[in-house]
């Protein structure tokens, strides 16, 4: 297990989910339910008494340095429930949080609530933009328009928060203009961070229906490869560093929460339907509220629990690496897994030797080819 040198103990981030939503986007396939009051209040106090009770298993043995609230949307819950929330986290673990971040959509934040987030200890606010054309959000189902998403960004960087914003491309009749206008107004209002997201069009969603009912032309793989290079150039030009293949910055805002699951360090997920990776083992919360309060009110919440062997925590290990810009760490790999990685998977790097690139401490895959990622993992696994 790795440890940060700054602590004592092996560091751990934990995610929250919170699973309200005022409603359903067209494309979303996320574990979600249309808001309802009484259940919020219900659900936030069977979270808090997971939290005690995930903390008697997991507190002693960790620092937490990463603190995520993530949904749904978050922030549809009120400043007493975040309270709560945050307040058994910090009770119940040790926490030395270097980021605090919540997810918030544009049409759920205030002052007052942006304020009462500072006072918990949130640090950066992740922002449900998607686009800043009005027709598309539209399309989309989202519930703001752009002016809306500008004010809550430009409000959230004036009150001090680390702002990341969502880009989705990839849309039904989203041209290449409507890429490049989100990047250039998102760079003008101050965001250090944009997370763009290619579209999946995905079972049982709105989406799928209307494209099979030709009501909405889905783009072709080629398209979608020919936006995604697009995006990347117009990131590249402003000055956002690709660290993450969907995941761009300026002086260096990473989003280090996220960072823990590519780099296969242990997260704690609480909340329905949020997954763990702890001491070597892979497990999930239920995603229907019934089964996820019998299981607390039993003491037994964790569903599939599975152990990672060595094996399958290289291949994990070698695909969630080539993911991030500077790719794998060759001393770091030796010594967990007690091999020489260029030796090793020497026939995979020679068949791919034009798309990596190689130095005496890392191996990556190029920034042009980043894209290709899943064709070149392959061979690796």
């Amino acid at each position: 297990m790795l440890k940060n040198s700054l602590y004592s103990k092996p560091t751990l981030g934990i995610y929250i989910h919170i699973p309200f939503c005022k409603s359903r986007c067209i494309y979303c396939d996320f574990i979600s339910s249309v808001d309802d009051c009484n259940q919020r209040e219900k659900y936030v106090q069977y979270l808090c008494q997971q939290i005690k009770l995930a903390s008697g298993e997991y507190a002693d043995g960790y620092t937490v340095d990463t603190l995520y609230f993530g949904g749904g949307t978050p922030t549809l819950l009120d400043i007493a429930q975040l309270k709560h929330i945050s307040k058994e986290i910090f009770d119940n673990f040790n926490c030395s949080l270097k980021e605090f971040s919540i997810e918030a959509n544009p049409c759920t934040v205030d002052r007052e609530k942006l304020l009462a987030l500072k006072d918990i200890g949130v640090t950066r606010l992740s922002i449900g933009v998607q686009s800043f054309n009005d027709g598309l959000l539209k399309m989309l189902g989202r519930r703001h328009d752009a002016k809306r998403a500008e004010e809550a960004i430009k409000l959230a960087i004036e009150l001090g928060f680390d702002v990341s914003v969502d880009a989705m491309i990839g849309l039904p009749n989203q041209t290449q203009d409507d890429v490049e206008d989100f990047i250039d107004r998102a760079d003008k209002l101050g965001v250090e961070h944009i997370s763009v997201y290619m579209l999946s069009v995905e079972e049982g969603t709105i989406l799928k229906k209307l494209i099979e009912q030709g009501k909405l032309i889905a783009k072709s793989d080629d398209e979608l490869a020919d936006v995604y290079e697009y995006a990347c150039k117009c990131l590249k030009e402003r000055g956002f560093e690709r660290y993450e293949i969907s995941n761009f910055c300026k002086n260096q805002k990473v989003s280090h929460h996220n960072l823990r699951y590519w780099q296969c360090l242990d997260y704690l997920g609480l909340g329905m339907g949020a997954h763990s990776f702890t001491k070597g083992e892979r497990w999930r919360n239920a995603d229907d509220f019934k089964v996820y309060y019998d299981g607390i009110d039993y003491g037994n919440y964790r569903h599939d629990i599975q152990k990672l062997s060595k094996e399958d925590m290289e291949s994990e290990y070698i695909m969630l690496s080539f993911r991030l810009q500077n790719g794998i760490d060759l001393s770091e790999f030796s010594q967990k897994f007690g091999y020489d990685f260029l030796s090793k998977y020497s026939h995979a790097i020679e068949k791919n030797k034009n798309y990596l690139e190689i130095s005496k401490t890392s191996i990556s895959i190029k920034y042009e080819y980043l894209q290709l990622m899943n064709s070149i993992i392959v061979d690796f696994l």
